[in-house]
């Protein structure tokens, strides 16, 4: 395992004072900032995993200034590139191609310090706070939904002409390392002794020993895994979970880009379905501890899964009628849209019945693996939570090793509200 990566000349970890210094050297962000430098503040609001982040405001604005560590922030011992916000820069800025108004503004990059100013997203909030306080967003499942087709559909075979898809892969293939964490916390740790795994215990112990032993899980794991490592469907975003997005009541926007990859279009949406499952099984845990009524909360859930998926392939097809370039079905061979439309939705149903799986693996490691969410760690008593982290374990599991028994969104849906009564 590597342990050490190289790191920029001149790179510093940067603090509230010293961002400042580094941002007042670039006139396009002083013009965004406004006023002298003296007038600007910076404050840190890190709260992912991964990078430093500060949001520095001046008398006319303000931008999001992000740092990649040599290191992984929560865990300084473990190590980790740089260069993974040189994926996340490239990806901002090919996304801001492929899907409009749907990501952050790159607005300045400093490769030696591992260092991006992004469009400030103000009065956004990151959609999984929005969702463990109980807030409903009208225009989510849509708005994500167009950010999926549109990503998916304009980074893949169907939209890009050979020679630009292979550049992009060769673009992005560097991204190994960042592949490969997610190839081992997804699809191996949970289902052994890794090191940082952890989970609700006592109450999950018996869980947890039983998908250790469970070969139909592992081996179901190993085989998403392989579709892991070998689709290279489109660009994915590659960690698209709840907490990627950044949302008002009217807008959504996907954020964080750094596990950008060429992969297979079922992670990027099976990963958002899981995280939105997630936090469903997890309203009722809330709405107990804190003696609210989360029905319209959970009822907007329910139906924001197959919205999502609906919007999602609509735009797809859409696509797949407006922009056919890519060489995939030339025009010397078809010469109507209805056979090209009858393929796209059979590839699709490909694509779902990964998304499922993905989904499924993508819910377990959040149990029993070494990233947790807040959907459940915010529920207090230990007991209320690991009851509903069970629940989610259980449909998981049948999700990894039982995809057949989930051919669409609405029979999802179905099972996921019969095992929460």
């Amino acid at each position: 395992m590597v342990t050490d990566f190289p790191v920029p000349d001149g790179y510093r970890v940067l603090e509230s004072d010293t961002v400042l210094a580094v941002l007042a050297g670039n006139s396009e962000l002083t013009a965004v900032l406004g006023g002298a430098p003296s007038a600007w503040s910076a404050r840190e609001v890190s709260d992912g995993n991964m990078n430093r982040v500060f949001l520095v405001e001046g008398p006319s604005g303000g931008v999001a200034a992000k740092q990649a560590l040599p290191w992984i922030r929560v865990v300084e011992d473990w190590k980790f590139p740089v260069s993974r916000i040189d994926y996340e820069v490239a990806a901002l800025r090919q996304m801001a191609t492929f899907a409009p108004g749907r990501v952050p503004e790159v607005l300045a990059y400093e490769p030696a310090l591992g260092l991006a100013v992004l469009e400030l997203l103000a009065p956004h909030i990151v959609l999984r706070e929005g969702l463990v306080a109980g807030k409903i967003y009208p225009n989510l499942a849509d708005q994500a939904g167009d950010f999926l087709s549109f990503s998916l559909y304009r980074g893949s075979d169907f939209a890009l002409d050979t020679e630009t898809k292979k550049a992009l892969v060769a673009r992005f293939a560097g991204n190994a390392h960042l592949c490969a964490t997610t190839e081992d916390v997804v699809f191996t740790g949970p289902y052994h002794a890794a090191p940082l795994n952890r989970w609700t215990s006592p109450q999950l112990d018996d869980d947890v020993r039983a998908l250790r032993g469970d070969t139909d899980a592992k081996l179901a794991a190993a085989e998403l895994k392989r579709r892991f490592r070998t689709a290279t469907e489109s660009l994915i975003h590659g960690d698209l979970h709840t907490g990627s997005f950044m949302v008002t009541e009217t807008d959504t926007r996907a954020i964080d880009f750094e596990w950008a990859l060429y992969g297979p279009m079922g992670f990027d949406a099976g990963a958002l379905i899981g995280n939105l499952l997630l936090a469903w099984i997890s309203q009722a845990g809330h709405a107990e501890e804190r003696g609210e009524d989360r029905r319209p909360v959970t009822d907007w859930l329910e139906q924001a899964i197959p919205t999502l998926w609906e919007r999602f392939t609509a735009g797809f097809l859409d696509l797949g009628e407006r922009e056919n370039e890519g060489g995939q079905f030339p025009a010397e061979l078809f010469s109507e849209s209805a056979p090209i439309k009858g393929a796209l939705r059979r590839f699709l149903d490909h694509v779902w019945r990964d998304a499922v799986g993905f989904a499924g693996a993508k819910m377990i490691r959040r149990i029993v693996g070494i990233s947790h969410v807040a959907d459940f760690e915010a529920i207090n008593d230990p007991d209320l939570r690991a009851g509903r982290e069970r629940i989610a374990l259980r449909l998981a599991r049948s999700m990894i090793v039982e995809r057949d028994l989930y051919p669409d969104p609405v029979t999802l849906v179905r099972a996921a509200r019969a095992v929460m009564r």
